[in-house]
């Protein structure tokens, strides 16, 4: 199964529904900490024991549609255990107070999707106690369209919804979608190394050059950088968000490119575990702040979700010497690669570009990883 989360702006709705939907946020919020609150107090992390001393009094105070509340009970359960996780591994944590507005999750059993017969998507949702509910536009995008064509197709199945207002004022509803998948059987593995200079290299031999993207996010530091000594810390946070907006796109684009390739030519797809990336990689002061604003993990979550709706498997392996080791002879030295770019090996004289062979080699281990053989 593969779970597709789609985020769609709702259309303004009028002063009733507002009114019911602002009350519903805030009464989810205070559900959320009570719960927290018993939670503590009882000491436990069981659903089932937090529901049987506390769900009968719940009822009683908070106005809100029973799967809702289960869903209150839930989320102060899953910030309980992530407090207890973090205090058990020794790192700083304090339990949170629900102070700011917690976006509200409805069961899928609990609100419908529907499309009118112009076109426009709607979707009904309860917002307080009892079997009322009310119905608010979707002002969805051609893809979202798609998607939920999909849902009323019987290709997928629909998941929970969470419903929240921004600091602007806007509504937006993150729709989770459920697809069966079905992997294919490949045929052989596509290896793919990502990096800074290119984005990413795959093992036969595509490459997606990073220079643009290095540039404007140069671009953007330095804008950054002048407005947070002028003083306008509101404009950082907005270039700030427009960055990562952008970066998210282009990770969208490389990781749809790299599965059709992979679709087309019937083979898996190996990635690098990428934990602790930025541990292994250290360097200069720009380096430093080009890792840190370059989010692998988010590219390679975009490779993992499109392959699995695409029927591709995906193979991660353990990327350490992948850069030092000579794909046709296997002679691992740091010598291998005097340049940052190109790859010399000093038994055999094979060269190439230096992160193809990290792309060859990926592929190799995951190959291994398959039981097959080259």
């Amino acid at each position: 199964m593969q779970t597709v989360t789609l985020k769609i702006k709702l259309l303004p709705p009028n002063k009733g529904k507002l009114e019911k939907m602002t009350r519903m946020l805030e009464i989810y919020r205070q559900a959320c900490f009570w719960f927290l609150e018993q939670a503590e107090a009882l000491n436990t992390t069981s659903r089932a024991h937090l529901n049987r001393e506390t769900y009968r009094q719940a009822c009683e105070l908070f106005d809100l549609n029973r799967g809702t509340l289960q869903c209150a009970m839930l989320k102060a359960l899953s910030v309980r255990r992530s407090y207890l996780s973090r205090k058990q591994r020794g790192k700083k944590a304090s339990l949170p107070k629900f102070e700011k507005t917690v976006p509200v999750m409805v069961r899928q059993d609990c609100y419908s999707l529907h499309q009118l017969p112009s076109g426009t998507w709607v979707i009904k949702f309860p917002v307080s106690s009892g079997r009322s509910q009310i119905a608010v536009p979707l002002a969805a995008s051609t893809y979202h369209a798609k998607r939920l064509q999909d849902l009323a197709g019987g290709s997928c199945r629909q998941g929970s919804v969470e419903i929240w207002r921004d600091k602007s004022g806007e509504w937006y509803a993150a729709i989770s979608l459920v697809y069966e998948t079905c992997l294919n059987e490949p045929c052989g593995v596509i290896g793919v190394d990502f990096g800074i200079v290119k984005l990413a290299v795959l093992s036969n031999n595509v490459f997606f050059d990073g220079r643009q993207v290095r540039w404007r996010k140069e671009r953007w530091a330095e804008r950054r950088k002048a407005l947070q000594q002028a003083g306008r810390l509101s404009r950082v946070k907005k270039e700030s968000g427009r960055e990562q907006r952008w970066m998210r796109y282009i990770n969208h684009c490389i990781s749809k490119r790299i599965v059709e390739i992979a679709k087309t030519e019937g083979k898996a797809i190996a990635l690098e575990n990428l934990l602790g990336i930025r541990e292994r990689t250290k360097g200069s002061k720009k380096f430093n702040r080009m890792m840190s604003g370059w989010n692998f993990r988010e590219l390679a979550s975009f490779i993992g979700y499109k392959a699995a709706l695409a029927g591709v498997p995906v193979i991660y392996v353990d990327p350490k010497e992948t850069s030092k080791t000579c794909p046709r002879c296997g002679n691992v030295s740091r010598y291998n690669r005097k340049t940052q770019g190109w790859f010399k090996c000093t038994r055999c004289g094979y060269q190439s570009d230096a992160d193809r062979v990290g792309a060859l080699n990926i592929a190799a281990k995951a190959l291994d990883a398959l039981g097959a053989r080259l």
